[in-house]
């Protein structure tokens, strides 16, 4: 949060992160403002100016970064503030309400966002372009970009000049370097992709996605971040990766390291990300997929087995946690054959079997049992 500390009331206005917070606050985002402005008492009459501006305007959506939008919101505030000294000049001078600086700012800014909604909304149609991250602030400069967009019906095939490799769905968009000569290879996308990026632990692999950053170092994975939806998704097959939201006040330094920061997952697990409250959901992709070779592979035929080693075969197989208590599911024999199934019906059918159920939480099954009545 410290880059806050000499924020403006323009520069808090077209924040992302400051927007989300007065517009959806969560209980999480508010105990981080209260901590900060606790931090920073100086800053109270800005946030608070602030918040009524993006209150009165209601700029739910965050993409309105045009630089000159922003340009011309500068300048709008240089001669409020001259307004401003000029009545303190003149203290005798009674000042109408309209006078007041931060109230010409909300009068200027509200007409200035209906002018650049305008212009966004007869532009977007011509020539739409993958939203990066919060002023491109932390994405490299590289001399040429390729932008591609997938207007047939069928998977767009894509090679990158470091060897991953993108199937890009119909309606997507995509752009990134010719070539990926800087400390991060860095990809922008609109719409859905499934990503196969070749390992290069020196050069993390970064996709910015409708408010959503998805870092890897080397992994498979899907994305589907399509414009018009409140919520984006990341589903990997393959590796790990790690995802943050592109308001996040420490973006900078996620981007930057080298480690995983933010919600980590693997295999089978994928994140809803919803752009309007700022929150993520860990689960499991819809139909998980065995993820060890074809020759560890197990045929999951089971014979007076015990169900807590049911479970972990399947866990090892599927790549994902599974959580019980051993000592109540030791002694539960099950006898079956689930070569077949989906991962769920195994769950399912298990379950049944040894009297418990089963939920998905953060990613991990849990498995709820009261043990087995002999």
């Amino acid at each position: 949060m410290d880059r806050y500390n000499d924020f403006s009331v323009e520069d808090f206005v077209w924040d992302d992160f400051f927007r989300q917070w007065a517009l959806s606050p969560t209980p999480e985002t508010h105990a981080l403002w209260d901590d900060w402005i606790d931090a920073n008492p100086e800053m109270l009459e800005k946030v608070e100016q602030a918040k009524a501006i993006v209150l009165s305007l209601r700029l739910h959506e965050p993409e309105i970064d045009d630089a000159e939008i922003n340009q011309v919101v500068k300048k709008t505030v240089g001669r409020i503030t001259e307004a401003g000294e000029e009545n303190i000049r003149q203290p005798g001078r009674r000042i109408p309400v309209f006078s007041i600086p931060w109230m010409q700012f909300a009068a200027s800014v509200a007409f200035i966002v209906l002018l650049g909604w305008a212009v966004y909304a007869v532009m977007i149609k011509g020539d739409e372009k993958p939203q990066s991250a919060q002023g491109d602030t932390v994405i490299e400069h590289h001399e040429s970009f390729i932008e591609k967009v997938n207007t047939t019906s069928e998977t767009l095939q894509l090679a990158l000049s470091d060897g991953s490799r993108i199937s890009l769905a119909p309606k997507g968009r995509v752009r990134y370097p010719e070539r990926f000569d800087g400390q991060r290879r860095e990809v922008l996308l609109e719409g859905e992709a499934f990503f196969d990026v070749a390992k290069d632990p020196e050069h993390p692999f970064l996709v910015y996605a409708n408010g959503l950053v998805t870092k890897v170092l080397g992994t498979s994975f899907r994305i589907k971040a399509y414009g018009d939806s409140r919520e984006v998704t990341v589903e990997v097959k393959t590796g790990k990766v790690s995802v943050f939201a592109q308001s996040d006040p420490h973006l900078k330094e996620k981007v930057e390291d080298r480690q995983f920061q933010g919600v980590v997952l693997t295999p089978n697990q994928k994140i809803i990300y919803a752009r309007n409250k700022v929150k993520m959901v860990k689960t499991l992709v819809e139909r998980p997929e065995i993820v060890v070779s074809k020759a560890e592979t197990p045929q999951f035929e089971f014979e007076d087995t015990p169900a807590s080693e049911v479970f972990d075969t399947i866990a090892r197989a599927y790549g994902i946690d599974i959580l019980y208590d051993e000592a109540l599911l030791k002694d539960c024999p099950l006898t079956a054959h689930l070569d077949n199934q989906t991962l769920h019906e195994k769950l399912d059918i298990i379950c049944k079997a040894v009297e418990s159920s089963y939920e998905i939480v953060d990613g991990q099954v849990i498995i709820h049992s009261k043990g087995c009545r002999n």
